[in-house]
């Protein structure tokens, strides 16, 4: 092998690889430009999230705290209706059982 061949493979090497790096460092500018648009497009959404989140843990604080209640008694419900006269007609009467 001459070493003209050889000083030209090393040249096409290294022009290769500095072709590379010129090619990620421009890619990585502008993903480094875009980021703060990223970030306050996401705000939103994540603020959503959070509420969406306060309203779970309420709802679960809520169930939590049911459980923990005793255990209900069977109650009676009574359904009137009030007539455009004034009298009351009871509708229906029956014992809920507990949940």
């Amino acid at each position: 092998m001459e070493p003209s061949a050889v000083a030209n493979a090393a040249y096409t090497a290294n022009s290769f690889l500095w072709i590379c790096v010129f090619i990620f460092t421009l890619i990585l500018s502008v993903l480094w430009i875009l980021v703060p648009f990223a970030v306050f497009g996401i705000k939103g959404l994540l603020r959503r999230i959070a509420r969406s989140l306060e309203v779970i843990e309420q709802q679960n604080i809520d169930l939590l705290a049911q459980s923990r209640l005793p255990p209900r008694t069977a109650e009676t419900v009574v359904y009137r209706d009030v007539r455009p006269d004034g009298t009351v007609v009871v509708r229906e009467e029956r014992t809920v059982p507990p949940v």
